[in-house]
This record gives structure tokens, C-alpha cells and sequence, in this order.
């Protein structure tokens, strides 16, 4: 059994801070990462298979860099700072829908999206006897410093500091010569408002994502499998009701988005984790109808240093 758990401790469960799993008290961890996105079309309250989806001239591309390093704090308890870079660019600015928007909103914009810091704890084990693995967290995402450009579609935040609360469960195990494992988190984030609408509504509303996957391999070194996200605002304007005049005019949307995709993950040894991925919105609604991400990332993993007991020391 302690072989077995082991054994199910080297799974690539822990990649980039996903799922429920911990890294050990003093050890480290350090992925970056980059991801390559575009969409050409936005979906209005009718959602994306509606014949009234917006065409956004020649489209927006978007090219991310993410450093993300996390810490184990305590037993079962871990730190996690992520640090974003984006490069956002309108494909062609002398389009309908520049024009229609102003406020500068086809402009290239670079720089830092907010920064988000989290606690993790776990709260049960599978490798100790419970059903599955499961943790609880508390984040903070700070994105004040984006508020000049949020009434930009190539906007990097929407100019709010953002409390996060979070839940996430897993569980991995052996299927005859090969491994699977799969996770699910929820995050619940209340955004500080920028403003209220007229009916005393807060811009932006809260917000819920999940994030899920499930991946099976063969050998040790290589997992692959589907993935999932579901971004939702419940709160806001339609995109046909909202003032595009006021600068918070995407903040105050209620939005919906959702991605299917696929993850492939790679353990080059036992500190080195290589992760492909690729998604596609599925659904959508006032929110962009066709994004297509792919990411590509490496993590380290860096255990303690060794420390000899006294009753070792020559």
C-alpha cells in the first residue's frame, strides 16, 4: 500500500496548481507558461448559434506569458502566486466595430493582467484512506492598475481588486498497466464594483468558474485527456442594453462562456512536468462566440533540501 501511494504521489495531478492536491511543507514549485488566442465574432444575449452574432472585423489575437510559483506553506497547506503578461492586439482598427465602440477600444494593449495570490488547504486524502482528495482555498486578484484600459476589447482587466473563495476534488488510481486521475474546482469570486447600474446592480457582479479534466496514460511519463471551463456572470446588462459610451460598458455585461478541449501532459523526470493544451468555446453569450487557446508550459518542481538528523552526524 505505501508503494501504491507512492507511486500515486508522482501522478501529473499537481500541474500549474489545478485540483486538489498539495505540494509537501517546504517544497516549491515554479511553471511558466505561454498561450496563443483568437476570436472574430461575438455572441449577444442569443447566444452563439444565433444568426445575429457579431462579426469583429478581422478579429482579436492574444498572446499571454504566465509565471505562476507556489509554495507548501504547512502539511496539507500551500501558497500560490500567479503573474500574468498579455500582449492583446485588434487584427484591423479601421473596422465597423472600432468605430462603433470608440474610446480608443482597437488599441494594442500590453502589459500585466491582475495578479492573483491564493491559499490552499487539503482537507481530506485519498492516499490516507478517504474516498477522494479534496481542498478549500481563499484568493485574491488585484487588477485596479488595468482600469485606464478596461473599456478596450483588448482590455487586460476590468480595474478591480476581486475576493476569491474555492473548492476543488480529485481523485487518480491504476487501470490494469496504466494510471487516470480527475479533478474538478469551483472558484466563486466577488468583484469590488467599479460602479452601480440604475437599478443599484454592482459593475462587474460576482462571478463563477469551474475548471475540470480527466487523464489517463500508459506509461508514467505521459497523460492525456479532455478538459473543460465554464465562465459565468449572472449579473449585468445584455450587450444590445448596455451604454458602450461608459467606459465600464463590459464590466456591466452578465456574460456566459464555455470551453471543451483537450490536455496532454508530459513527466520528463520527476521534477520536470511538460503541459500541451487546446480549447474551443462551445457556448457563449455576451461574450466572444469562437475563442480557440492554445498553451504550451513547463513546471520545476524543487523538493527541501536534505537535512541529516543529529543522531546521523559522524
Amino acid at each position: 500500500m505505501i508503494g501504491l501511494a507512492a507511486w500515486l504521489w508522482t501522478l501529473p495531478t499537481t500541474f500549474a496548481g489545478g485540483g486538489p492536491w498539495v505540494i509537501s511543507q517546504g517544497d516549491a514549485s515554479v511553471y511558466t507558461g505561454t498561450t496563443l488566442e483568437r476570436f472574430g465574432h461575438l455572441a449577444i444575449s442569443s447566444g452563439k448559434y444565433a444568426d445575429d452574432v457579431v462579426t469583429v472585423d478581422e478579429g482579436v489575437t492574444k498572446y499571454g506569458l504566465q509565471g505562476q510559483l507556489t509554495y507548501g506553506l504547512l502539511p496539507r497547506v500551500e501558497l500560490e502566486l500567479n503573474l500574468p503578461w498579455q500582449y492583446n492586439r485588434f487584427n484591423r482598427t479601421d473596422g465597423e466595430v472600432c468605430a462603433a465602440l470608440g474610446q480608443q477600444a482597437c488599441n494594442t494593449t500590453s502589459g500585466f493582467a491582475p495578479i492573483r495570490g491564493r491559499l490552499k488547504v487539503q482537507v481530506l486524502d485519498e492516499l490516507f484512506g478517504a474516498p477522494l482528495s479534496a481542498a478549500v482555498g481563499l484568493g485574491l486578484r488585484q487588477g485596479q492598475y488595468t482600469a485606464p484600459e478596461r473599456a478596450r476589447v483588448t482590455n487586460l482587466g476590468e480595474g478591480t481588486a476581486d475576493l476569491e473563495a474555492f473548492a476543488a476534488i480529485g481523485r487518480s488510481g491504476l487501470v490494469g498497466p496504466g494510471f487516470w486521475s480527475a479533478n474538478a474546482d469551483a472558484t466563486w469570486r466577488y468583484r469590488l464594483p467599479n460602479t452601480y447600474s440604475d437599478d443599484l446592480v454592482p459593475v462587474p457582479g460576482w462571478e463563477l468558474l469551474v475548471d475540470a479534466e480527466v487523464l489517463a496514460g500508459g506509461p508514467p511519463q505521459l497523460s492525456v485527456g479532455p478538459s473543460f471551463s465554464l465562465f459565468w456572470r449572472p449579473w449585468g446588462q445584455d450587450f444590445e442594453e448596455v451604454d458602450l459610451s461608459d467606459p465600464d460598458r463590459f464590466a456591466a455585461l452578465n456574460a456566459l462562456a464555455v470551453r471543451v478541449g483537450g490536455k496532454a501532459i508530459i513527466r520528463s523526470s520527476d521534477r520536470v512536468v511538460v503541459a500541451l493544451s487546446a480549447m474551443w468555446t462551445v457556448a457563449a453569450r455576451n461574450n466572444p462566440a469562437d475563442v480557440f487557446v492554445l498553451g504550451a508550459g513547463v513546471q520545476l518542481f524543487q523538493e527541501k533540501p536534505f537535512r541529516l538528523r543529529q543522531s546521523d552526524r559522524v
